[in-house]
């Protein structure tokens, strides 16, 4: 994902770097900036006509399109203006956006200004407006897509330093709706959501000499990323809700979602994919054809977050994975679906798992690999595995456990596993409650139960009313033991 997001701003990243700063920006310096950055970025930028004024340029007909090509958008004006503080602000009119297939995107806006300004590697830019909003209509057949996105008070800015871009946006209001159909996948539904306060700022770090054309191709992105190209970017929004319904026959869906405020950040570069995210709670609605009446489940803090090392050589790297959901609680319609006569524990959710440890790998030479079809020079290796948290509650029972291995990978290169050796502790609390309730709900039988009671005697030690401990041991050669006896 990080990769193709990439390629496809390359070009409007190299629009983007290719102006020169100036000791004063006039207007006709700063037009000349751009169609000389169109030009390096691949595109033209024309105007039907200039009319020049005193400190302000207006262009009319303004049409931006790749080189040789049909425009793939047009501004009906545009006045720029030399600001007293020796920016230069742009004040275009109605844009239009229409890409290669049958769809466009008008934006249109109250009071949107865009500034030029000096920066230490060229020229940045920012961005404000009271509202931005585009809507994008595509028909293709019977199928159809109609979206409208508004952004409510936003201001943006870019700068470009000599090693990195940075970015900078907040609004007050993010609100989409969208209207889909498409007969041949069975869609026909629609979405709306409504986000507050949403926040980004970061930075794109750039290798010297970077030409950001190259990225377009898979080559040049990974020697731009073994050279230093990176990305490290937050994200916050304010509480957030929306509503989903599709009339799909085949699985018919109709909810609606909300959640409170929460964190992303993502860190991307030649040494470690990052990326995690937290959201202090949140709630869900499903409502019929998906279920026979309307349930609700709510949730305290949703914590989620995943890294790796992206290129170790020979010292390995950390990885992480990290999951956490408090309180997730369903109201007595939903608990009225599977347990009416509320035989099981109603009692709220909660999950915790925390793992980590460290491994080789070269993601960057797997990923050549598969784009040319010729095998990787390097093979992954999980070095170690630590279980740092493992914490599931439900339904009257609690499962935990930790635990450290580390892996003998001398059997990876002829085809073999890797060998783990460590050990781990394991403790359930009520397992047996859960198996009681099971069988008086039906869903499972005294024969099955049986089965169930006689593995986790075979797994477990008691260690108290309706408690089992475990120790599993995975020794040098293959072996492993439970509680001291070998089971392989």
């Amino acid at each position: 994902m990080f990769r193709s997001k990439v390629l496809m701003t390359a070009p409007v990243m190299a629009f983007l770097m290719s102006g020169t700063a100036h000791a004063a920006l006039t207007v006709d310096q700063v037009w000349a900036d751009l169609q000389a950055a169109a030009v390096a970025g691949g595109m033209t930028i024309t105007a039907a006509t200039e009319v020049p004024g005193d400190g302000e340029l207006t262009l009319n007909g303004v049409s931006i399109a790749p080189a040789g090509e049909a425009a793939i958008a047009t501004i009906s004006d545009v006045s720029i203006v030399e600001q007293d503080d020796g920016s230069v602000a742009f004040f275009p009119g109605e844009i239009k956006v229409q890409n290669s297939g049958p769809g466009t995107v008008v934006i249109t806006h109250e009071a949107l200004s865009i500034s030029a300004f000096e920066d230490a590697g060229g020229l940045g830019y920012g961005i404000d407006a009271d509202s931005l909003k585009a809507v994008v209509n595509v028909v293709e057949g019977d199928s159809s897509f109609d979206g409208t996105f508004d952004m409510v008070a936003l201001a943006g800015r870019y700068t470009r330093g000599l090693e990195a871009l940075g970015v900078e946006m907040s609004v007050d209001r993010l609100l989409y709706a969208i209207n889909q159909k498409d007969p041949a996948l069975g869609i026909d539904g629609a979405q709306t959501s409504d986000t507050e306060d949403l926040a980004l700022s970061g930075e794109i770090t750039l290798p010297e000499g970077l030409d950001l054309l190259s990225l377009q191709d898979s080559a040049g992105f990974i020697a731009a990323v073994r050279g230093g190209l990176g990305l490290d970017f937050e994200a916050t929004q304010g509480v957030s809700k929306g509503d989903i319904a599709d009339s799909n026959p085949m699985m018919p869906m109709s909810l609606a979602f909300s959640s409170e405020p929460g964190t992303t950040t993502v860190v991307a570069n030649k040494d470690v994919f990052d990326v995690a995210t937290s959201v202090e709670g949140m709630a869900l609605t499903l409502r019929p054809p998906m279920t026979p009446a309307p349930v609700n489940a709510t949730t305290d803090a949703f914590v989620f977050g995943f890294g790796m090392p992206l290129v170790t050589g020979e010292t390995a790297g950390d990885y992480g994975f990290e999951l956490k959901l408090e309180n997730l609680v369903f109201d007595e319609a939903a608990w009225g679906m599977i347990d009416p006569d509320a035989v099981l524990e109603r009692g709220p959710l909660d999950v915790a798992l925390d793992l980590g440890g460290t491994a080789k790998i070269d993601v960057l030479d797997l990923m050549a690999s598969a784009e040319t079809g010729t095998a990787p020079t390097t093979t992954p290796e999980v070095q170690s595995l630590d279980i740092r948290t493992l914490a599931i509650k439900a339904l009257g029972a609690t499962a935990t456990g930790s635990g450290a291995f580390t892996f003998d990978n001398s059997m990876v290169a002829m085809g073999g596993p890797p060998l783990p050796v460590g050990t781990a502790d394991v403790r359930l609390e009520g397992g047996n409650k859960v198996i009681d309730a099971l069988i008086k709900l039906g869903v499972m039988t005294e024969e099955d139960a049986m089965g169930a009671r006689m593995m986790m005697a075979m797994f477990g030690q008691s260690a108290g009313d309706d408690v089992l401990t475990s120790k599993i041991e995975a020794r040098e050669g293959g072996s492993i033991f439970v509680n001291g006896q070998q089971i392989q």
